[in-house]
C-alpha cells in the first residue's frame, strides 16, 4: 500500500509573515520580492489573518486608496481557514471545496509554515493515485504455462542468464532466486 501524502509534503510556498500595522505598500513589495501571492498576518505570535494580492487589488487599488497609508488590518481576511501539516491531501481538498477557497494556510502546531493551492493538492493526489495504480499492476497475478516445466498456473517473471522467463512457483523456488 502506498503511504499517504500529507499536506506538509505538498507545501511549495513558505509562509511570509507580516504585521497588521504594516502598510499595504510594504506588503506588496514583500509579496513581490518573495514571488508569492499571499502573506500571513501575525500579531503577538497569533495568526490573525491573511492578505493576498487579490485583497490588495480589490480593496485598495480598485478603490483608488493609497497603498502607502492603508494598513494591512483594514483589508486582510480575518480568521483564515487553516489545516495542520499532518492531514491528508484529500482532507485539504475537501476543506477547500467546502469553504470555496483557492489557497489554504498550512500550520504546524498552530504556527504558519506555508500555503497550498488547489493545483498543488490535485497534482499530489494524481501522483499518489498513479503510484497506487502501479502498485496494483505489480500485484496482478499472471497465469500461463511455465517456460521451464510446462505446467499451467500463476507465473513469475525471472531472469536466467540475462534472459527473461515466466516460470511457476515451484520452478522459481528451485532456481533459488
Amino acid at each position: 500500500m502506498t503511504p499517504r501524502t500529507t499536506v506538509g509534503q505538498v507545501v511549495k510556498r513558505k509562509a511570509v509573515i507580516v504585521k497588521p500595522s504594516d502598510t499595504v505598500h510594504k506588503v506588496a513589495k514583500v509579496l513581490s520580492r518573495n514571488k508569492v501571492g499571499s502573506a500571513v498576518v501575525v500579531k503577538d505570535d497569533e495568526i490573525v489573518g491573511i492578505i493576498t494580492d487579490r485583497d490588495i487589488l480589490d480593496k485598495v487599488v480598485a478603490k483608488g486608496r493609497d497603498p502607502k497609508t492603508v494598513k494591512v488590518e483594514e483589508v486582510m481576511t480575518e480568521n483564515p481557514i487553516t489545516i495542520e501539516d499532518d492531514y491528508d491531501v484529500q482532507d485539504a481538498i475537501d476543506r477547500m471545496m467546502d469553504k470555496g477557497i483557492r489557497r489554504l494556510l498550512v500550520t504546524r502546531l498552530g504556527k504558519p509554515i506555508g500555503f497550498v493551492t488547489a493545483a498543488d493538492l490535485l497534482s499530489a493526489l494524481t501522483a499518489q493515485n498513479q503510484e497506487e495504480q502501479e502498485e496494483y499492476t505489480e500485484e496482478t497475478q499472471v497465469y500461463g504455462i511455465c517456460e521451464l516445466c510446462g505446467q499451467y498456473g500463476p507465473l513469475y517473471k525471472v531472469y536466467i542468464e540475462g534472459e527473461e522467463k515466466w516460470v511457476c512457483e515451484s520452478c522459481k523456488d528451485s532456481l533459488n532466486l
